[in-house]
């Protein structure tokens, strides 16, 4: 099973327009460099995490189908791309029930509801769903707003975990340690150099965080250009991996 990280950048993206800190020069002459908004692909569940703004440029390189969406939070990068959905017919989307009622909104506004048969399914904090796979959706600290979360999808025999935006607070929640553990693979925020109380985690507290869960394989996302380099951030936090637009990481 393959799970793509689409995007790994924060809401402005590397390079930040009118930036001109290293990591934003760099992308701008070498697209290795360059990453994304936010945007995972679960190849074998065809189910996308979080649609971000650049949606349309995720699924012109994907060319892969999407059934199922799953929206860890309403903050404009991780939800401002669902009218890009509008290729597809039928789809099913997964959040808490406030943050569904944006993504509805979102349709109604920019796509319709008469030719487009897509169902909404909110899941409450801290519950296992079956759908034919198995899913959590776990609540983590995340302010101004009012719910933000992760989730927790088994598929197939594996465990794949990913937090969204996520404070540090989320290292002293043992039940939601507890229901990630033994992952097989965490995709984890890592927005800053050092973590941000009740927002995003730094460097220290993602490796932290990989290691109390135990997690077979880390990939760390949602990098802001304010981050260390990624050569840094790779020497930082061996043995797990630090993500890159389009990087594909087999489980």
């Amino acid at each position: 099973m393959e799970v793509i990280i689409l995007g790994s950048g924060v809401y402005s993206g590397t390079p930040k327009p009118l930036c001109n800190c290293e990591n934003c020069s760099k992308a701008r002459k070498f697209p290795l460099y360059r990453r994304t908004r936010f945007s995972i692909y679960i190849s074998k569940l065809r189910a996308l995490i979080d649609p971000s703004p650049d949606l349309h440029y995720h699924l012109e390189h994907l060319n892969e189908k999407i059934e199922h969406v799953f929206i860890t939070h309403a903050h404009f990068d991780h939800i401002g791309g669902l009218p890009e959905l509008q290729i597809f017919k039928h789809i099913r989307l997964y959040g808490h029930p406030k943050t569904l009622e944006v993504a509805k909104y979102l349709q109604k506004l920019f796509v319709g509801e008469s030719r487009w048969n897509w169902e909404y399914f909110p899941l409450e904090f801290n519950r296992w769903y079956d759908f034919g796979f198995r899913v959590y959706h776990f609540k983590v600290v995340h302010q101004p707003i009012e719910v933000a979360g992760g989730f927790i999808v088994q598929i197939g025999g594996k465990k794949i975990v990913i937090t969204g935006d996520t404070g540090p607070e989320i290292l002293t929640d043992g039940r939601t340690l507890g229901e990630m553990r033994g992952a097989d693979l965490l995709v984890a925020d890592l927005t800053h150099k050092s973590s941000i109380p009740k927002a995003h985690l730094g460097v220290d507290d993602a490796v932290k965080l990989a290691r109390m869960v135990g997690a077979k394989k880390a990939v760390f996302a949602h990098i802001s250009h304010t981050n260390y380099t990624h050569e840094e951030l790779e020497e930082m936090v061996k043995p797990y991996m630090v993500a890159r637009d389009f990087m594909h990481v087999r489980i």
